[in-house]
């Protein structure tokens, strides 16, 4: 387009409707044009921002106590087989845990006198750390419950519904205590006939399956408290694990009672609990 001199010394005012004029005409590559003022642009948009979730160290517990329990029992090596009657508990303790801040409120601790196979293999021994000298003049299962009964009652704060037995595995209400109660025609309290285990508590909390109470230590970076499968010191480490659970945010509930069909395979108490 040839734009004359007369064309350029024209007014500015003129200058620029003349440009929108032969803007407007549509073109080849032009078909749809707008003028974008100053005044339309807009900001992009102020999206809400929400603070990020705060994942809580303190639950509130369906149950108000824990009572941690871990039994040993008369053994011998698999290859002989299982104990011969029955297999008979040999140590008996129980830790009371509050839940509300994980203290310790109490404890019950006590070597049982076995009846059937009253002496000791050099197995169970090396296992378990007890001697016959610890069990020989001790009182019988039946005498024991009515003590741990007795115990239990002392405590008015434990009421149906507010407290469970914790234990690390199935072994020591669903197989040990029934299995040794039945033999012997021995009544079990009935607040003993469902507990929690806590290896099963702590897959429910995070989808993953410890073996046994060695890994859930290392999981959580413990230290092994005394001597593994010694009855004491393995309720000492369970309390620490039931502990770290509880303050990961985990609401305790019943995981197994007695009423449910046995499934166990093994001759004596298994070594990865």
């Amino acid at each position: 387009m040839l734009i004359s001199r007369h064309f350029l010394l024209r007014p500015s005012r003129l200058l620029i409707n003349e440009v929108e004029f032969y803007s407007a005409k549509s073109g080849p590559f032009v078909e749809n044009w707008k003028l974008v003022k100053s005044k339309e642009v807009k900001t992009p948009p102020k999206y809400p921002s929400f603070p990020e979730k705060q994942r809580t160290l303190r639950m509130s517990q369906s149950l108000e106590y824990l009572l941690v329990l871990d039994f040993e029992a008369t053994c011998q090596e698999n290859a002989r087989g299982p104990m011969q009657p029955v297999q008979e508990i040999i140590e008996f303790p129980v830790v009371q845990l509050r839940t509300s801040d994980w203290a310790e409120v109490r404890r019950f601790h006590q070597y049982v006198r076995p009846t059937e196979c009253p002496k000791l293999t050099s197995f169970c021994t090396s296992l378990t750390g007890i001697i016959q000298e610890m069990v020989d003049r001790q009182p019988t299962l039946s005498a024991v419950l009515e003590d741990f009964d007795a115990w239990m009652k002392e405590d008015s704060r434990l009421k149906t519904g507010n407290f469970a037995f914790v234990t690390c595995g199935d072994w020591d209400l669903k197989v040990a205590l029934p299995n040794e109660a039945k033999f012997k025609n021995i009544q079990t309290p009935e607040y003993m006939k469902q507990w929690i285990n806590v290896k099963k508590a702590y897959a429910a909390h995070t989808n993953h399956f410890a073996r046994g109470m060695p890994e859930l230590l290392k999981i959580y970076n413990l230290k092994l408290q005394g001597r593994h499968h010694s009855g004491i010191d393995d309720v000492a480490n369970i309390c620490e694990i039931v502990r770290c659970l509880g303050k990961d945010g985990h609401n305790y509930r019943i995981t197994g009672s007695s009423d449910q069909p046995t499934t166990t395979r093994r001759f004596f108490r298994e070594a990865r609990k």
